[in-house]
């Protein structure tokens, strides 16, 4: 009788002990969601993701060749129009990463080289993979090319072979290349795309502009909204839908730093972040994408 006693738990005491248990995890649960509610306020109020809450306001294109107040600041910010009138291309060494390239199971390796020509849609990424092959996106084709001089995978018109059906289709090497591709040439000469004529840009407010890029530059979708700091000109978010990855997702890429390059500011780390809502509020965790540039050069 005695050693039956031993460890015994009266069944009240259990369920005291049981309760209290499930109380811990129910305020656990609570702080973390009140955390993660701060956070996002936070993210949303203090840091470059913060919106112009502001209705567009007389909102009308620019004629083409014509800078509206918000691009004339911001192209001026970098560099200016004759800087960028002037450079033929970006030589830059790159770290990228993020949930979407875990979802995707493909990703370039770090601190890649990633090339782009100014004036035109064209990207050489060295190395692509971890065999050490190279990529190159022109226009909207794309090839991976080995490192004896080898074409290993071509394809004409990557916008025809999309693996987008939804975000954790996973991709080939030629799907990440395009995507890469595009996407960094697109980042990289935002300061001389406000003066193509083939892309209509709309000023909504002071700040804030918006691009209609038609459909002959392969970029993250047509339609995308870039806001700037009203003082210094410097882009702080870029929002768009990232059609190749998934047409039902949106985002926004948030701009936390920039870096100096002979004189010339670009920017150096930027968080791709996922938008509640198109143009809205976005999630601080997890990062859709992270990009480190580590060194940049315009020539």
């Amino acid at each position: 009788m005695g050693n039956r006693l031993i460890g015994y738990v009266p069944q009240g005491m259990r369920r005291s002990m049981l309760a209290r248990t499930l109380g811990a995890i129910l305020t656990l649960l609570l702080a973390l969601l009140v955390s993660y509610g701060l956070w996002t306020v936070y993210e949303n109020t203090l840091t470059p993701a913060a919106l112009d809450q502001r209705s567009p306001v007389n909102a009308k294109p620019s004629r083409p060749g014509e800078l509206s107040a918000t691009a004339a600041r911001a192209l001026q910010a970098y560099g200016g129009e004759a800087v960028w009138k002037a450079a033929t291309g970006v030589d830059s060494t790159v770290t990228v990463g993020g949930l979407l390239f875990q979802l995707k199971g493909a990703g370039i390796p770090p601190h890649a080289t990633i090339t782009v020509d100014v004036q035109r849609p064209h990207t050489v990424i060295k190395p692509v993979d971890d065999a050490g092959d190279t990529g190159v996106l022109d226009g909207f084709s794309v090839m991976i090319v080995a490192p004896d001089g080898k074409v290993l995978e071509q394809r004409d018109d990557a916008r025809q072979h999309l693996q987008n059906a939804s975000i954790s289709t996973k991709w080939d090497g030629l799907n990440l290349l395009y995507f890469v591709g595009y996407a960094f040439w697109g980042y990289y000469t935002l300061p001389y795309q406000l003066m193509r004529t083939d892309i209509g840009w709309t000023e909504l407010n002071d700040g804030v502009l918006e691009a209609d890029y038609g459909t002959n530059l392969p970029v993250h979708s047509r339609i995308q909204r870039f806001s700037f700091d009203t003082k210094t000109g410097l882009l702080r978010r870029n929002d768009y839908t990232p059609v190749a990855a998934d047409p039902g997702a949106r985002v926004a890429n948030i701009v936390f730093e920039h870096g100096v390059s002979n004189g010339i500011r670009y920017t150096s780390k930027r968080r791709v972040k996922t938008s509640i809502a198109q143009y809205g509020w976005v999630l601080p965790a997890p990062d859709f994408i992270t990009i480190d540039v580590e060194s940049w050069r315009l020539r």
